[in-house]
C-alpha cells in the first residue's frame, strides 16, 4: 500500500515536471518567434529592441485539436509613444510542429488603457506616472 502510494506520488512529479519543461519550450519559441517582428509607426517601422511589452496574456485554446493550440497578445509601446497589440495563433505544419503567425496592430491610447484596465503595473510600464488611482511610493 505505501509503495502504491510512493509510485503514485512520483509519477505525479514526473508528470508536473514535464508539463513545466513543456511551458518554458514553449515560451522559448514565442518569444524567439516575436524577435523578428516589425512595428508600424509615423517615421516607417520599428524594430522590437525599440518596444517594450507591457502585459502578456496567453490563452491555451486546445493541446488536442487541429486548431491553434495557443493565443497570445502582447501590448507593447513603442517611442512617439506608440501603442501595439501583437496577437500570436500557433500554426500547425503536420502532428508534431509548427511555427507562431504573429501579426501587429497599432492602438490608441485609450484602447491601450482599457486593454491594460485592472493591471496597475502595466498602467505604469505603459504610462508613467501619471497614472489615475494608481500611488506610487
Amino acid at each position: 500500500m505505501v509503495y502504491a502510494f510512493l509510485a503514485s506520488v512520483l509519477i505525479f512529479a514526473a508528470v508536473v515536471m514535464l508539463h513545466v519543461q513543456h511551458s518554458r519550450v514553449g515560451d522559448r519559441l514565442l518569444q524567439r518567434s516575436f524577435e523578428g517582428l516589425r512595428f508600424p509607426a509615423g517615421t516607417g517601422t520599428l524594430r522590437v529592441d525599440e518596444i517594450t511589452v507591457v502585459k502578456r496574456v496567453t490563452h491555451e485554446v486546445s493541446r488536442h485539436s487541429d486548431h491553434a493550440p495557443l493565443a497570445a497578445f502582447w501590448y507593447c509601446v513603442g517611442p512617439g509613444p506608440n501603442y501595439y497589440v501583437a496577437v500570436a495563433e500557433y500554426q500547425r505544419n503536420g502532428w508534431r510542429s509548427g511555427r507562431y503567425q504573429w501579426v501587429v496592430r497599432p492602438i490608441d491610447e485609450e484602447r491601450m488603457r482599457g486593454a491594460l484596465g485592472g493591471d496597475p503595473d502595466a498602467l505604469h510600464a505603459a504610462f508613467g506616472d501619471h497614472v489615475e488611482g494608481v500611488l506610487r511610493a
